[in-house]
């Protein structure tokens, strides 16, 4: 999934692994023990969840801007810093999308429509990171496929998203996107080595067996 190194061949892990927990509700934010269709404690689902978007997600690409916020260039800016953190974390990807939206309308909700709609799914999208900031609340979020999720500390990720909140509170595109995306290179770089060292506290089947 990540690599340390550019002499350490990255590793990549299946969807499968590390799913025991770290799964969500994103309505309700109750934890799913099983992937389901619907939330077993609320019911809330994707079906549900599209009657509110009636309208087709966009393409799922690092900067994602329909109203154009965001000022001319900024896609160039974050090519560095982009390129770095796919090449640490090949596994996964990242995007940001930014809109004006009705007041009445959930932008987890939205976060969680676009992740799950938008074209071109494949398995990459378990392993995709969309952060969704919302002008009309001056609100940002965070949603992943279920593959990462178990990789993320909510909390870290949190701090995170509050400093690039308060870049862009003050126009700051730039800075705030650029320290996002080194904070996600060194999260999910953290994530890796607890990954690896859980992966190598596992007894192999072979070596249990008496």
């Amino acid at each position: 999934m990540f690599e340390t190194s550019p002499s350490t061949s990255p590793r990549k892990y299946s969807v499968e692994s590390f799913s025991d927990g770290g799964m969500f509700c994103p309505h309700c934010k109750k934890e799913l023990r099983d992937q389901a269709a619907s939330c077993p404690t609320c019911t809330f689902s994707l079906q549900k969840c599209s009657l509110a978007f009636p309208f087709s997600a966009p393409p799922l690409q690092l900067l994602i801007d329909p109203s154009g916020l965001l000022p001319p260039g900024t896609s160039r800016r974050l090519q560095k810093a982009y390129r770095r953190l796919r090449r640490r974390v090949p596994q996964v990807d990242i995007s940001f999308c930014f809109v004006w939206l009705q007041p009445d309308v959930s932008l987890e909700n939205f976060a969680f429509w676009m992740h799950n709609t938008a074209p071109d799914t494949d398995s990459q999208r378990a392993w995709q990171l969309l952060v969704v900031g919302d002008r009309t609340s001056g609100q940002l979020t965070m949603t992943s496929g279920y593959a990462l999720e178990p990789f993320l500390k909510l909390e870290l990720w949190e701090a995170a998203l509050q400093e690039l909140a308060a870049c862009l509170s003050d126009e700051q595109w730039k800075e705030g996107l650029n320290g996002f995306l080194v904070d996600a290179r060194v999260l999910l770089t953290a994530a890796w080595h607890e990954a690896e060292q859980l992966r190598l506290r596992i007894p192999h089947p072979r070596s249990s067996a008496s």
